[in-house]
């Protein structure tokens, strides 16, 4: 064989040689099935796949990729498990556990700001019961349809639907609720951090109407927009605006509301993070467009940061924040902001209710991961949509700390405008249908002890 020849031959499989390097270091997505999903439609699973047919992922980057596919499909809520299979072939499975979707139910609601405030009178006044319909998953589409029909302490008939994605690319979504509300009783002043009440036997305190309609865009698979306009009517009864004059400008509230929200979320487990982070920032202005009645305003930002480490083996670190700033509001009541409702509030406080105009609370979490999350399976029940309940629990100990600035109602609450910190021991229970369980003994900087039970995740 002459000198030419042996060149030729080398330079002619070179291309075959790098080819065949290429294929064995990626992998081609020939196809994907989804098994399981007897409700949701595939498109619905396919919109949450980092990757698509005829694309060409690193071999290096399948754990990663089917990890992030995986958490996108359980943060949906439309599913109890989700299983992402690479086969040799180049087949992508996907096996999904679907959840039960229709909720036709009675229910009881407490109407405090938490469990233990309700406990310390256990006051049947506060309950409300009545009927709850909804379909987490109708027709298939992730649409949610919500109905309601509630009685007792408040009083509420309404609907609502959620369509996610209303376009071809999925990106575009929009909403819509309406519905009347009422009560006799309302929350109308706050003394030494005590919310006081105003309570009408024969006739409603307050009592309306409101609609909302709201249009979301998703960016890629963490990043949403949401902008929501509303129109409530609201009535309050004289003898409320004579017992507590500072309530309101008026006695009717007519008007639109704007509210903007962003979200960045990378969090693995929505409903009890441990891993990645989540930011957000918020505007709101209520009475923004008043038509009749009082002229009651209140415009405010709202900002949200949290990260979730994991340290090593079980041990896990959160923490994160919320700031509040009052661009505009009155002097009244329904125009003042508060620390102490939803889960903006300093662990340790968990009694009082805080006036402030602007406020900032950052937490702090360690926890341990006692249990690992463990599949229990209950053969007594045969659908797969509740026969294996995933468990797992967590021991922490935390620190919390606030800052507020006076704002209305200041002079009769001392806390208004204090530092606060707080810390303690917990243990968390964390379960199937997103339920989460805390139960947390506290301490603040007065030195006052309480237990707390909770059922939302802490940070």
């Amino acid at each position: 064989m002459n000198l030419n020849r042996l060149f030729f031959l080398l330079f002619s499989f070179l291309p075959l040689l790098q080819y065949a390097s290429e294929s064995d270091s990626v992998y081609v997505v020939k196809s994907i099935v989804c098994v399981g999903n007897k409700v949701t439609y595939e498109k619905i699973i396919l919109r949450e796949l980092p990757f698509g047919p005829n694309d060409t992922i690193s071999i290096s980057d399948t754990n990663q990729v089917i990890q992030q596919a995986e958490q996108n499909l359980i943060n949906t809520s439309l599913f109890h498990f989700a299983t992402v299979m690479f086969q040799a072939d180049g087949v992508v499975v996907i096996d999904l556990t679907e959840r039960w979707y229709i909720w036709p139910s009675p229910f009881l609601a407490i109407e405090e700001r938490n469990f233990n405030v309700w406990l310390r009178d256990m006051s049947l006044e506060k309950v409300t019961y009545g009927l709850y319909a909804s379909h987490q998953n109708f027709r298939g589409r992730r649409e949610t349809l919500k109905i309601l029909f509630k009685s007792g302490y408040n009083q509420m008939y309404g609907f609502s639907y959620q369509n996610p994605y209303i376009d071809k690319k999925q990106n575009w979504g929009i909403s819509v609720s309406a519905g009347f509300e009422g009560s006799h009783s309302i929350t109308a002043n706050i003394d030494n951090h005590e919310p006081q009440g105003f309570k009408l036997i024969n006739s409603y305190a307050y009592s309306g109407f409101f609609t909302s309609f709201s249009i979301t865009r998703r960016i890629g698979f963490y990043q949403t927009h949401n902008f929501k306009i509303a129109f409530d009517r609201t009535h309050f009864a004289d003898s409320l605006l004579v017992a507590f004059s500072g309530f309101a400008s008026g006695k009717l509230r007519c008007g639109l509301s704007f509210n903007y929200v962003v979200k960045q979320d990378r969090r693995d487990f929505k409903p009890y993070p441990l891993v990645g982070w989540y930011a957000d920032l918020e505007l709101n202005w209520y009475g923004a467009i008043p038509f009749a009645g009082n002229n009651n305003k209140l415009l405010y930002t709202k900002s949200h940061l949290r990260k979730y480490l994991k340290i090593k083996n079980r041990w896990y670190f959160a923490t994160g924040g919320v700031v509040l700033g009052t661009i505009k509001n009155d002097a009244t009541y329904l125009s003042t902001i508060f620390m102490g409702y939803d889960n903006d509030f300093c662990r340790g406080y968990g009694y009082q209710v805080i006036p402030a105009r602007n406020f900032a609370i950052h937490r702090n979490n360690l926890k341990y991961n006692i249990l690992k999350t463990r599949k229990i399976h209950l053969p007594l029940i045969k659908t797969s949509r509740f026969n294996t309940v995933p468990l797992a629990f967590f021991i922490n100990t935390f620190f919390d700390q606030a800052w507020s600035e006076k704002g209305n109602f200041a002079e009769q609450n001392p806390l208004a405008g204090k530092y606060l910190a707080g810390w303690g021991i917990g243990i968390d229970m964390v379960t199937y249908y997103d339920k989460v369980f805390r139960l947390e003994f506290t301490m603040n900087r007065f030195h006052e002890k309480g237990i707390f039970l909770q059922f939302t995740a802490p940070i």
